[in-house]
């Protein structure tokens, strides 16, 4: 079963159509529109839209290569591989910090690893793990950049020097593909939208190369479903939200097997990308057949690529009982037949 579900309106799929039909699907004005839309969202000034999130991670690890060399950057294992790929390639040193009880970036772990006698700049890279907009009682020493892993998170509270965001196909704003970079800062801003056009600047009829850039930028054809999806997401997230709560309410009504578990919590300002519960030895593999869900990540620091020898104890002693739920709407009767079938394995 997916975590997410992807359901463009009528009016959308019209709307993309009447795009290809006039040829205006390259690079153009959508995209600044949904950049101006998404500022409320996002809670920063400028906002960078990108054709995925991990391109705007790929342009943040590199800009922040230029500012400070190579940095630490300390972010948790239990994550999707591209940022922390970027932050790699661009010659940063990785250090995977631990996560608590809650899935997400452990302050005592980060904080015991940052006692060093080196000299690089410490960058800090949360995860708003299945849509949570921010992480209570974080605790740095002040002197870090921040950089925000938003992929599940619509409209983050955390503090932060910069968010990304993505527009998957199967995230809360969705496209073809699609992310964003926010951010307070004029000239990094400057930076990114130069790097996602091949480190272009516009000359009277013509342009010149300044500095190191790609082919990062969203097209109009991706914009537009972004657009629309951001329309329609407050209704969205109020069924994420409700089904969320009925989740919730049945831990006090039924002693299924799927309650006798954690299930995490979810903030005011959350977008309930997915519900996650922490199953115990006893019950997860019947929770693993009654829903069918994979965890959503395997484990960095235990990949080839970046296996490093780091023991990160309850990343490790918690991930096998990780089961993440869809909280999606739509005409399907999957979720419910799935909640019904918890009780009768119990």
């Amino acid at each position: 079963m997916k975590l997410f579900s992807t359901k463009f309106s009528t009016k959308e799929v019209l709307l993309a159509s009447e795009l290809i039909t006039k040829g205006n699907i390259g690079f153009g004005e959508l995209s600044g529109d949904l950049e101006d839309k998404f500022s409320p969202y996002s809670g920063k000034k400028h906002n960078i839209s990108t054709n995925s999130a991990s391109a705007a991670a790929f342009m943040i690890f590199d800009y922040l290569y230029g500012l400070f060399g190579a940095c630490d950057v300390y972010t948790p294992s239990l994550a999707f591989t591209s940022p922390a790929w970027a932050a790699k390639h661009h010659g940063h040193n990785v250090i995977f910090v631990d996560v608590n009880n809650d899935l997400v970036f452990d302050s005592s772990d980060y904080l015991n690893k940052r006692i060093s006698k080196n000299k690089r700049k410490a960058i800090v890279m949360p995860i708003l793990y299945g849509g949570i907009s921010d992480i209570p009682k974080l605790k740095l020493k002040g002197d870090e950049i921040i950089v925000v892993d938003s992929a599940h998170c619509v409209s983050p509270k955390i503090k932060s020097h910069f968010t990304f965001f993505s527009f998957h196909p199967y995230k809360p704003i969705c496209s073809s593909d699609g992310g964003m970079i926010s951010t307070d800062d004029g000239e990094a801003s400057d930076f990114f939208r130069r790097y996602r056009n091949f480190g272009r600047k516009n000359m009277k009829n013509s342009y010149d190369i300044v500095q190191s850039g790609f082919k990062f930028y969203m097209n109009n054809l991706n914009a537009c479903l972004a657009l629309e999806s951001l329309k329609t997401h407050k209704e969205r997230l109020k069924e994420r939200t409700s089904n969320f709560n009925s989740l919730k309410s049945r831990t006090g009504i039924f002693g299924d097997i799927l309650f006798n578990s954690k299930l995490l919590s979810h903030d005011k300002d959350s977008s309930y990308y997915f519900a996650t519960v922490i199953a115990d030895d006893s019950n997860r593999d019947k929770l693993k057949k009654a829903y069918p869900t994979s965890t959503h990540y395997p484990l960095l620091h235990e990949t080839k690529y970046f296996k490093s020898g780091v023991e990160l104890n309850n990343s490790e002693s918690i991930y096998d009982n990780i089961i993440n739920i869809p909280l999606y709407s739509n005409n399907e009767s999957s979720i419910s037949d799935i909640w019904a079938d918890s009780i009768i394995l119990n």
